[in-house]
């Protein structure tokens, strides 16, 4: 299998795979907000970047820009601690586009495009009839349209280096676990 160098994208990618301490600008969830849409995991160790949305009473975004990426850090347990990315972390997993495409009374449908995942995301919103807010990602995974977007995992080479990419969803038609395997650049 090819190793990439530890040139260019592949560089910052790995670059910012060790989470950073705590700080004063951990990400607050507000009462509408859906923590993880899908999340970023590697195979150093458990730790991961959630994506996650701010939406109101009605499931509609609070901002023009609400999708957020953060830590989420399993290691060492416990407790499970959140924070903020820091500034290589964003150039990494940062979101390079995002927009809301259309608003509705219960609702939303977003597009977005997360950093170094050469994907296209939809994101769903939607009220809950309990009146909590939902939020699905949708994607083409394996040559398949509106595949659901669970995961997506970097399996390391080295110091610096990337192997692959898994990008793992959900077939919404079968119920299929799906994934597409992509080799850096």
């Amino acid at each position: 299998m090819k190793k990439s160098s530890a040139t260019g994208p592949t560089f910052l990618f790995a670059l910012s795979l060790a989470p950073r301490p705590a700080s004063a600008d951990d990400p607050s969830f507000g009462r509408f907000d859906v923590p993880t849409i899908f999340y970023i995991n590697k195979s150093d160790d458990r730790n991961r970047v959630d994506y996650g949305i701010r939406l109101d009473e009605h499931c509609t975004p609070t901002l023009e820009e609400p999708i957020f990426p953060y830590w989420r850090e399993f290691e060492p347990p416990p407790p499970v601690r959140t924070h903020s990315l820091g500034l290589l972390d964003g150039l990494a997993y940062g979101v390079s586009h995002q927009h809301v495409v259309r608003r509705n009374a219960n609702g939303a449908l977003l597009l977005m495009k997360p950093k170094h995942v050469n994907r296209w995301i939809w994101v769903t919103t939607s009220k809950e009839a309990d009146g909590h807010c939902t939020a699905t990602a949708t994607t083409s995974i394996g040559g398949l349209e509106g595949i659901e977007l669970l995961s997506v995992y970097v399996k390391l080479a080295g110091f610096l280096s990337v192997e692959y990419v898994n990008i793992i969803g959900k077939n919404p038609r079968t119920g299929a676990t799906v994934s597409e395997r992509l080799q850096p650049p």
